[in-house]
């Protein structure tokens, strides 16, 4: 960064900010007006003479009882020229050492820009080049940076004139082993250019702007430093040297390492993380996508940085939550549904954090365990109300049920006419039916689940697929199964998983038209707990959205003939067992009904790690 070419101040101690700064590194600074009074000085100056304090004259000549002004004043060049204006300048206490100051004056303007100040700043140097000084001392640069800063002055050939005590703390080199030295003394070998690069600037341009580096210590430590430089010049305005000031970074070094590790830790926490964490920004676009949203939904962040977070969430909810979170800062537990690479809905709970910048935070756990409990909960409780009622009327309708039938079978035998035995007939197949009814009721009541145990789901859906083989034939049903090999064996009921499938098939095979399709097909889950999930789907109508909770409630049924029993008795099998039934669309376009049971742990081959 340059200096600045001017100062706008609207009253004198509006430098006081910027004096305190300059003091606090060893800087005087005084503002001088056209008559060539102090009207201001900081503390530095005052602390050091009181004669260059306010009402003072601005010049030197103070400290060495001259009365006639310098011929190339600096304030003076500044009030003529309205440009900054710098150099070196030789002066000496009467009867005392030869003093080099270097002094840069700026232009300092009025609220209504006119230049009415000029700032002279100065920093005094212990001695003189022995060209400039006649002979007469070395020049040793005394370091008046209360803030720990090293203060060094490298001549025209790259020797080290001023070494203060801080450069001798930081590089541990003493001033007697310093002085003379070329400053290739501290700069590492693969920093030599640079330093080069350096001087060619100070030659070029007055100064190189402050940047971090390394530079070299005695015992050959690395130490990091921030420098910058200054030129030096003469009266006559040659270049002598260049004055170097050096910050020891080591202690920000170490803190900013500190901070990297604790960025690198909360960076593979998230990361690495089990609940899903992405970041998004200001128009919805994902920006971050971690290890846990890629299990959870099957999906890369390759495939989704850069993407629309609509890709997962339905547009309109997308556009709701960030503005809800904008608005509010934070929200928790909202209920969602991520769409996965398979494109099925995955309940999650989400929290979200306004981030800078306008983008969003969002952390999502998922609720499928939750809803799966919840929706277990509402249908046993439903469940045991018609058990309740199913063991209590089942005993007294059958008995009256069975000597109707028996009687209209009787009475069909006797039967003078055809319209007679039609309607007996009609009888006995509705108290069938009704008969039917009470098995099943009897069944739901009755039904306890035997000991788990593992199961081959291939063999169940085997023994099935034979049941069904002549209902499916006569309709012209193809039954199909995409069963791929490895996959776990289910730990259940035998008996409860064959009546769910054989239910489930049914169901299917009689919802498609002549010539339809009934498909079974499963996957192993990638969940903590070893689970299987397999899926009996068809190519008929398919269940409409607002049926899909009800559909597994006991008596409700969309079929004329149905009993509405079977996929309640389904749903209360699986809860059973521990698992889970849900339907939705499936690939054919019709009805998908996913079932979820505990499977059993695979054990791991020879050689490879549990």
């Amino acid at each position: 960064m340059s200096p600045p070419s001017h100062i706008d101040v609207a009253h004198p101690a509006d430098l006081a900010p910027l004096g305190s700064a300059l003091s606090a590194l060893g800087i005087g600074l005084t503002l001088v007006d056209r008559d060539l009074k102090v009207e201001w000085a900081n503390e530095h100056v005052c602390a050091y003479a009181a004669e260059l304090s306010c009402g003072g004259h601005h010049c030197f000549a103070a400290l060495w009882k001259k009365a006639h002004r310098c011929s190339d004043c600096l304030p003076l060049l500044v009030f003529r020229t309205g440009e900054p204006q710098e150099g070196v300048r030789e002066r000496s206490r009467p009867g005392g050492e030869v003093e080099a100051w270097r002094v840069r004056a700026v232009p300092v303007r009025d609220a209504a820009g006119a230049i009415r100040w000029v700032a002279e700043s100065f920093v005094r140097l212990s001695a003189l080049i022995p060209d400039l000084a006649g002979g007469r001392g070395r020049l040793a640069a005394q370091s008046a940076a209360a803030s720990g800063a090293a203060f060094l002055v490298v001549d025209r050939e790259e020797r080290i004139v001023s070494w203060g005590p801080a450069a001798a703390a930081i590089f541990g080199w003493p001033l007697e082993e310093a002085l003379g030295r070329r400053v290739e003394l501290i700069v590492p070998e693969d920093r030599r250019d640079e330093e080069r690069r350096v001087a060619e600037q100070v030659a070029a341009e007055g100064q190189a702007p402050r940047f971090e580096t390394v530079r070299r210590a005695r015992d050959g430590r690395l130490v990091p430093v921030a420098l910058s430089a200054v030129a030096l010049r003469d009266e006559a305005g040659r270049l002598i040297g260049r004055s170097c000031v050096v910050e020891d970074l080591s202690a920000l070094d170490q803190l900013r390492g500190r901070v990297a590790a604790q960025e690198q830790l909360l960076a593979h926490i998230t990361r690495e993380a089990a609940d899903a964490i992405l970041a998004v920004d200001a128009a919805g676009t994902i920006t971050s996508f971690n290890r846990g949203a890629e299990r959870l939904l099957g999906l890369t962040a390759a495939e989704l940085v850069g993407r629309p977070l609509s890709r997962l969430v339905d547009g309109q909810e997308v556009a709701r939550l960030l503005e809800r979170t904008e608005r509010r800062g934070t929200l928790r537990g909202v209920r969602l549904a991520l769409r996965d690479a398979r494109g099925e809905a995955i309940p999650v709970d989400v929290s979200a954090a306004a981030l800078g910048g306008g983008g969003t935070a969002l952390v999502a756990r998922d609720a499928s365990g939750r809803e799966r409990l919840e929706r277990q909960l509402m249908r046993s409780e439903k469940l045991a109300v018609v058990g309740s009622l199913a063991a209590g009327l089942a005993h007294e309708i059958g008995t009256p049920l069975t000597a109707i039938s028996a009687t209209a079978e009787y009475l069909a035998l006797d039967a003078r006419d055809e319209a007679q035995q039609k309607e007996l007939a009609a009888i006995v197949g509705e108290t069938e039916r009704i008969g039917r009814l009470v098995r099943d009721l009897l069944g739901f009541a009755r039904s306890t689940p035997r000991p788990p145990q593992a199961v081959a789901l291939a063999e169940a859906v085997e023994r099935v697929r034979g049941l069904l083989r002549i209902p499916a034939e006569k309709r012209r049903v193809e039954l199909l199964c995409e069963l791929p090999p490895g996959l776990p064996e289910v730990f259940c009921d035998p008996d409860a998983l064959h009546q769910v499938l054989l239910n489930l098939m049914l169901n299917a095979v009689a919802a498609v038209g002549e010539g339809g399709r009934v498909g079974v097909r499963a996957r192993r889950d990638d969940e903590a707990e070893p689970s299987l999930t397999f899926e009996v789907h068809d190519d008929g109508p398919g269940v409409p959205e607002p049926l899909r909770e009800r559909i597994f409630d006991p008596f409700f049924t969309t079929r004329a003939d149905g009993t509405g029993l079977g996929l309640a008795v389904c749903a209360q099998a699986v809860a059973s067992q521990g698992g889970d039934i849900r339907v939705g669309t499936g690939p054919l376009g019709g009805a998908s009904f996913q079932v979820q049971l505990p499977a059993v742990a695979r054990s791991p081959a020879p050689g490879e790690a549990p």
